[in-house]
């Protein structure tokens, strides 16, 4: 492995506190063949859990390998957190950590005889090739012991087929309006304008209404009593003036711990090379000094998820149902249902489409077999096809087959006339199903619990249910194993299908029972010999590696039941938050078995990581997923503080500052694209949709205006106009009113109240409710934040309105009874879901990751605008975490590992769903126009845009598929394409939009000249 050896000494004496960044001149580079092995678990178990609001976990971009090792070799207790205890048990077996492919996070530490440092890092260098990395987590111990096996059953013959293999994946019909339409305007003259003439100076201002700039340091100190010891934390983050390189990485120094024994010190690297600096703020040449400074100086630490509201929302909006019943035996307790989450096929149609844990695919399965169905990923099942593209020879979309049950849970009465499914304890990250013989029969009954990221299915047997496993496959050899390692009321079989595939069938009895066994009726047919009531069956993909069993052992028994999430910021940018799982039942481990995303990887804190069993299955579209023997995933992430209201880019370098004559050519657009009647222009649009869009068209304008132009006259004008804009649909005056729906409980389109679900994109069944609500509630934190410079009340007064907005859609808390917690953002998968109440084979969808991310930033902005700083916290929480999971998942740059190599040329995912990609719009396909695809990923370009949407990516888009046809766009998409392209070349950018021959014909309704110049420039001069 390589570094540079300035970065080496610099991380040296910077933990040692000895001089400064400043000090190492010259780049040498080494390479280091050497891996010292450091151990430090009582450590690592204050670090993650005692101070939560001072995660360990960020990242730079280095290639360094530490393995935390027991210096003692003593045999490893099953106590993650007591490593060092020694275990009796005869039976014992020390597992030894098997490497994960791909790993590119690593902890460490550091220690003296008087303090330890602790790192965590991540490696991000393009050239990292894990095949001979030898970096891995450590392991979790678990008892082990030999194995015997009895042959139960063995098929002698193969049984006719009864399942055809899937070739074809469900179409997608292009026929939804598009987003993007020309400028329709109310023309109307002003009483004022900008005076051009009277600009005559330059602008420098802060692009951020935060206290601290990028490249600053900030110093965090936080006391916490622990066991009569004191752990004091200071974080000291650098941030690197090169984006392409950019590097966090966070040291935590723990003194007076003195239950430390000392350990070996390691080397540890950072690779910035930018310098630190405290920045204080920018006074502008200009006459307006209170331009684009702080609501309030404030550091805030606390809870993430702090409830935005208990108040009614009945008393904003009027009170009716939305036509769509929700079928007998659903029912959620009067908890409001998430309409857009995982769980929502089994209450939608037929309720017999497949929904997705991850990483298994479940499904009721009322034809043939009368159950609930089980599957896995199979990579080689995989379908590709291509269709209506712009990129011949490259597939357009790839998906899974559906609805074939390698396992169905089912019992001996289930049939054709006697199979019920209930639907209950609908949480956002989880749900209960429940099969019965008879309708509502509450003493005999199978609960099947979905929560995401099991990693076993499990079935609860109760009353005089006799238990079955049915397989469409059909089941070619079943094997009784057996081990001391287990508890005697666990009986474990291995079932091979006859796809090759082998499932793993724990069965716990609730007491030892030697005459309880599982017989093969048929090759479909798996059944006990008599009814058990308590019985619980857990089955799981068997591991490739035959060691890796012991973990699924060690969990066998207990069972998730729900999830929450919560979590916290320490000083707004430290942010830790965890999903922590209810179970139920009894493990030797004390755990369950729980599996990771991809994304989730690059953020785990130490404590998870420890407990990493090397165990990997394929999802569906979001690659390998890893499992690890815990109850809680915790991640510690960065939030942003730099992203505020003014234009930002991770490609700037200095301060945001414009020219004179660049002033002038904004006073004009504004001057132009202000001489409208904004009320009535906002008020005609025949969509709640468009009209946020046109709304917050025009509070840029206003921002831009008042922050940058800094003209008072018309900001004062332009406010009010704004503010009269808003006053239509506060009162509910709008082309498609609001309405309080008491059925789903949410705030909701009445667009659907005559029957017409798609009207209004279907918002009334609560499609992109995020994206027409981000619109309004960014709209809303800027006319707040001039509003509040001039002295106003406006956010306060309509504060509710907004809120309701917030929390139909990002409802934090169960205490909000009115809303479901989190109605679209997916805390597990990192992003959104934009199908409402609507039922798809292929799960839940999202088309445009851009608007999902716009929401997050009107939510935080809105949420520093009012003072809760908790929402705030949350939206910039959610952006980093979609900076994550859309450079995996939806945005493919050549070097990505988690899609399919052949499918990386589209560059963008288009319609991605739980079940597969497809490179369309649901408005037009792309081989007549390319630019539906690529730019409903961009629109709008905003200051949080490059968090995500990252310059290098973006130029690999531009110059594989956007330079190809850009030229030929010339409506609205063409101004979203070059605004987008001030990501990575903002010259070209600000050029084009400043051009003599400009027209506003580039334009959709939903952006402005004025933003477009403002936005391009300032990345352009401070980069």
């Amino acid at each position: 492995m390589k570094f540079n050896l300035k970065y080496l000494l610099t991380a040296s004496t910077l933990a040692a506190g000895v001089f400064s960044l400043d000090t190492v001149e010259e780049d040498y580079t080494v390479t280091v063949t050497k891996t010292r092995r450091v151990s430090s678990p009582c450590l690592q178990y204050q670090a993650s859990k005692a101070l939560p609001g001072n995660p360990e976990g960020l990242e730079t971009g280095i290639q360094i390998v530490f393995v935390l090792e027991d210096p003692t070799n003593q045999r490893i207790s099953n106590d993650p957190y007591n490593p060092g205890s020694q275990v009796n048990d005869p039976d014992y077996q020390g597992i030894q950590p098997d490497p994960l492919s791909g790993n590119k996070y690593i902890t460490t530490t550091m220690c003296s005889n008087r303090a330890c440092n602790v790192y965590t890092i991540r490696n991000d260098d393009p050239t990292y090739d894990p095949t001979y990395d030898p970096t891995y987590f450590a392991t979790p111990s678990v008892k082990t012991a030999k194995t015997t096996s009895s042959t139960i059953f063995k098929a002698t013959s193969t049984p006719s087929p009864t399942i055809s293999k899937q070739t074809t994946l469900e179409s997608i019909t292009s026929t939804k309006s598009k987003p993007v339409a020309s400028q329709t305007v109310v023309s109307e003259s002003k009483p004022v304008t900008i005076d051009t003439s009277s600009i005559t100076n330059p602008v420098t201002l802060s692009s951020s209404t935060s206290a601290t700039y990028s490249n600053s340091t900030i110093l965090i100190t936080s006391v916490h009593p622990i066991n009569s010891t004191t752990l004091i934390t200071n974080t000291t983050t650098i941030t690197s003036k090169l984006y392409t390189n950019s590097t966090t990485l966070t040291k935590t120094l723990v003194s007076e711990f003195s239950s430390l024994s000392t350990v070996s010190a390691s080397t540890t690297v950072i690779s910035s090379t930018s310098t630190t600096e405290a920045s204080s703020s920018t006074t502008s040449t200009s006459s307006l000094s209170t331009a684009s400074q702080p609501t309030s100086a404030t550091c805030y630490s606390g809870d993430i998820f702090k409830v935005i509201s208990t108040s009614d929302p009945k008393s904003l909006f009027p009170v009716q149902e939305l036509p769509l019943a929700i079928p007998a035996g659903v029912s959620n307790e009067g908890v409001p249902i998430g309409t857009n989450k995982f769980y929502s096929n089994l209450f939608l149609g037929s309720q017999t489409d497949m929904v997705w844990t991850y990483p298994y695919g479940m499904y009721w399965s009322t034809t043939n077999y009368y159950g609930f169905g089980v599957q896995h990923t199979n990579i080689s099942d995989r379908i590709f096809g291509s269709q209506n593209t712009n990129n011949v020879g490259v597939p357009s979309y790839y998906g899974n087959p559906t609805n074939v049950g390698e396992l169905i849970f089912s019992a001996t009465s289930f049939d054709e006339n006697a199979l019920y499914m209930g639907v209950s304890n609908m949480r956002s990250l989880s749900a209960l199903v429940t099969l019965t013989s008879t309708q509502n029969d509450k003493q005999n009954y199978l609960d099947i619990p979905l929560v995401e990221g099991i990693g076993f299915v499990t079935g609860i047997y109760n009353g005089n249910l006799v238990a079955e496993l049915d397989s469409m496959n059909g089941v070619e050899s079943l094997v009784l194993e057996t081990s001391a390692a287990l508890s005697p009321n666990i009986i474990k079989y291995r079932a091979t299908l006859f796809n090759g595939v082998q499932w793993l069938i724990y069965i716990t009895l609730p007491q030892v029972d030697a005459s309880f066994k599982l017989e093969v009726k048929d090759f479909y047919h798996l059944q006990a010999n008599k009814n058990v009531n308590g019985l619980v069956i857990q089955i799981a993909v068997a591991p490739s590696v035959d060691t890796q069993d012991s973990y699924y052992d060690a969990a066998a028994g207990m069972y998730a039941t729900t999830a929450d999430v919560e979590g916290s910021v320490s000083c707004d940018s430290n942010a830790q938050y965890s999903i922590v799982y209810e179970t139920s039942g009894i493990s030797s481990s004390g755990k369950p078995i729980i599996f990771a995303l991809p994304h989730h990887l690059e953020s785990l804190t130490s404590a998870v990581t420890s407990q990493d069993t090397g165990i990997t299955i394929a999802s569906t579209t979001k690659g390998n997923m890893v499992g690890f023997l815990t109850n809680e995933l915790i991640f510690a992430e960065t939030i942003d503080t730099n992203i505020q209201f003014l234009p930002w880019s991770q490609t700037m370098t200095e301060k945001l500052q414009y020219t004179t004559s660049q002033l002038q050519l904004f006073a004009k657009a504004a001057n132009d694209e202000l001489a409208v009647n904004i009320p009535d222009t906002v008020e005609n649009m025949d969509s709640n949709y468009f009209s946020g869009k046109v709304i917050d068209k025009y509070a840029y304008i206003l921002l831009v205006v008042n922050d940058i132009i800094q003209d008072k006259e018309v900001t004062q004008d332009t406010l009010q106009a704004m503010k009269d804009a808003f006053a239509t649909f506060i009162s509910n005056k709008q082309y498609y009113p609001l309405m309080y729906d008491t059925r789903y409980g949410g705030v909701t389109s009445t667009s659907a109240q005559n029957g017409d679900t798609g009207a209004d994109f279907g918002s009334a069944y609560y499609n992109d409710h995020h994206f027409h609500y981000g619109y309004f509630i960014h709209a809303a934190a800027i006319v707040g934040y001039v509003d509040k410079q001039l002295n106003g009340t406006w956010a306060e007064d309509n504060k509710e309105w907004v809120n309701a907005l917030v929390r139909d859609v990002a409802n934090p808390s169960e205490q909000d009874n009115y809303f479901p917690v989190s109605r679209m953002f997916d805390w597990y998968h990192g992003h959104s879901w934009a199908a409402g109440l609507f039922a798809s084979g292929d799960g839940k969808n999202q088309e445009s990751s851009s608007e999902d991310i716009n929401f997050a930033y009107g939510m935080k902005l809105w949420g520093n605008v009012i003072g809760d700083h908790s929402m705030e916290a949350r939206g910039g929480l959610m952006l980093s975490i979609m900076s994550r999971a859309f450079n995996l998942y939806f945005y493919y740059k050549s070097d990505n590992t988690v899609q399919p190599q052949s499918f990386l040329p589209n560059k963008v995912s288009g319609i991605f769903f739980e079940n597969k990609v497809d490179y369309t719009t649901y408005f037009g396909t792309p081989d007549t126009h390319p630019e539906y695809v690529h730019g409903i990923h961009m629109l709008p370009i905003t200051p949080a845009s490059s968090l995500v949407r990252i310059s290098s990516y973006v130029q690999e888009e531009w110059q594989d598929q956007v330079s190809t046809f850009v030229d030929n766009v010339k409506d609205g998409w063409a101004g979203i394409l070059r605004l987008n392209q001030a990501l990575f070349d903002p010259n070209s950018s600000y050029n084009f939009f400043a051009s003599d021959s400009f027209t506003n014909d580039y334009l959709d309704n939903g952006q402005s000249r004025t933003w477009s110049l403002a936005f391009s420039a300032g990345v352009l001069n401070s980069s």
